[in-house]
């Protein structure tokens, strides 16, 4: 299994940018012709009949959309192949699991005014969770999470090599260091909200 990467790879940008369910082009004239499929060595998504009519290599590796609450999802046990759904709300679809490709639309309304739930928040949108210790409600969000990580993690390094090459002593260095990636792990477990990036200086 493919861990997710740091860097968002292009295929996984396409298919949480992708328009699913519109008719397919090629064959218009089918039934069931919707694009619901997504390929991931292609970059692209196309309908079943794609497939079946070798206009699409059936040997590429490809992910089949479904809809969950009118809203895109995918299967674990399909997208667990290439990338790292764990800590990612997960909802059933005729008995198999499965998540959602982006975070769904909340109204300030009603998240205002709806009472408190039992569970978490996700990091990223702040929709609520219903399963601990699930921290994302989608692909989506996981992925902005790791991007504001990566960042924090560069700025760390960034702000290393400034003092190191300002011959400070390596006490200085250390606790800074310690410091830094305490103030760090403490916004990594926070439950509600995105993360904040904490001045350097």
């Amino acid at each position: 299994m493919v861990g997710l990467k740091k860097r968002k790879p292009e295929w996984l940008s396409t298919l949480l940018h992708s328009k699913f369910f519109d008719s397919c082009i090629d064959h218009r004239g089918l039934r069931k012709n919707e694009k619901n499929m997504f390929c991931i060595d292609c970059n692209l998504c196309f309908c079943k009949h794609c497939i079946t009519s070798s206009t699409h290599c059936n040997l590429h590796r490809c992910l089949q959309i479904c809809k969950y609450v009118y809203h895109d999802v995918v299967r674990v046990q399909d997208i667990q192949k290439y990338l790292d759904s764990s800590q990612i709300q997960t909802y059933k679809i005729n008995g198999e699991k499965a998540v959602h490709l982006n975070s769904r639309p909340q109204l300030k309304e009603f998240a205002k005014t709806s009472k408190p739930k039992a569970g978490a928040s996700c990091e990223a949108c702040e929709r609520h969770i219903q399963d601990l210790p699930n921290r994302f409600c989608s692909i989506a969000c996981k992925m902005s999470s790791n991007a504001v990580i990566e960042q924090q993690s560069q700025e760390i390094f960034t702000k290393l090599d400034k003092l190191s090459s300002e011959n400070d002593s390596s006490e200085v260095i250390q606790e800074w260091v310690s410091t830094t990636l305490l103030r760090r792990r403490k916004l990594l477990h926070k439950r509600k909200g995105i993360p904040i990036r904490a001045p350097l200086s």
